[in-house]
């Protein structure tokens, strides 16, 4: 059966079903209705809607119920389906196996020569939209810090005391974009990110505002997931408000190492966390003060991508130089985006 034939290339390609593409036969119809309602079944099908889909097509049965695309359409949408179940399960830990599923007396009376209008493909091989065409050029990442851990007494304590606080250290925007040439590898970044000493009640305020050039490479890639490695170097600003002493101005040269990737994704083949995108890294500040490495931020994040955007949460840490020497702080913070 060809039907059957679909459903052994649909297993053979390791796809999740929630990032398909789709491949439609041309119309053999001149019904606008008919044609706009399987276009839609079609769309619907892509977004794992299938009741959606399926109600389009008993539509167009209704309007035309001698279209052979409609049968077949139906067909296909319900073998989808029924993977589409299975894997859901699979991912739940429970197995199941998978059943074609026909459409009754309708799917033995079709023809011998029909085959299924639309298969999953990956787009791994495809080469109009290879994997590269689906990497994004704009990522805008913006965190809260909703505690931090005070070095002198161990607590943690909330960062929101004061609107100073807030804007200087708790709250955090990176803003990165990759320009069209090159794949999207070379690119500008822009952060605002700072840390209050002590949290709570700080005598100091921090905040560095840098722009520099970002580069990343790939590994790993698909259409859905990449393992990207990069480098930021640039230009800081260095905000230092003190309690006694006032405001502060400085400048200050910044070099970071980054790394994004679904990593229980490549370690387990589950596709169900390959939008589970663990990253980390670091900025080193150095600045003409007798520190050669002056501060340097750690960061360690997890998030979860869906669609254009993503949320996660981050703890991130500082390490930096006081006069009795140096001092690690950690902070743990809540954050989403969105990426284009």
């Amino acid at each position: 059966m060809k039907v059957f034939y679909c459903i052994v290339l649909i297993l053979w390609l390791p796809i999740p079903l929630f990032s398909q593409a789709v491949s439609v036969a041309e119309p053999n119809t001149a019904n606008p209705e008919v044609d706009a309602l399987l276009d839609f079944a079609l769309s619907s099908a892509e977004l794992g809607q299938w009741d959606k889909a399926l109600n389009a097509l008993g539509d167009a049965e209704k309007l035309d119920p001698s279209d052979p695309r409609i049968l077949s359409y139906r067909s296909s949408i319900l073998e989808l389906q029924a993977l589409d179940e299975a894997q859901l399960s699979w991912a739940a830990g429970t197995a199941v196996a998978v059943k074609p599923t026909g459409t009754g007396t309708e799917q033995e009376t079709s023809s011998d020569n029909e085959t299924a209008k639309f298969v999953i493909d990956r787009g791994d091989n495809d080469k109009k939209n290879p994997p590269s065409a689906y990497r994004d050029a704009l990522r805008i990442d913006l965190g809260i810090k909703t505690f931090a851990v005070n070095p002198r007494s161990s607590d943690t304590v909330n960062t929101w005391s004061s609107s100073n606080e807030f804007f200087y250290s708790s709250l955090r925007l990176d803003v990165r974009y990759w320009m069209p040439f090159l794949g999207r590898s070379l690119g500008f970044n822009f952060r605002s990110n700072g840390y209050s000493w002590a949290p709570g009640e700080p005598d100091i305020l921090f905040n560095a505002l840098d722009l520099g050039i970002n580069l990343r490479g790939f590994l790993l890639e698909n259409k859905v997931s990449r393992l990207e490695l990069g480098i930021d170097f640039g230009g800081s600003m260095l905000t230092t408000n003190d309690k006694n002493l006032g405001v502060n101005y400085g400048w200050a040269m910044y070099l970071g190492l980054w790394g994004a990737d679904p990593l229980f994704y490549h370690l387990f083949k589950v596709e169900s966390l390959e939008r589970l995108v663990i990253g980390g890294g670091l900025r080193i500040y150095s600045s003409d003060s007798q520190e050669k490495l002056e501060t340097v931020n750690y960061r360690f994040d997890a998030a979860w991508y869906f669609n254009r955007g993503f949320s996660g949460i981050r703890f991130e840490w500082w390490d930096f130089s006081i006069d009795t020497g140096s001092v690690n702080m950690m902070s743990f913070s809540l954050f989403g985006g969105f990426r284009y």
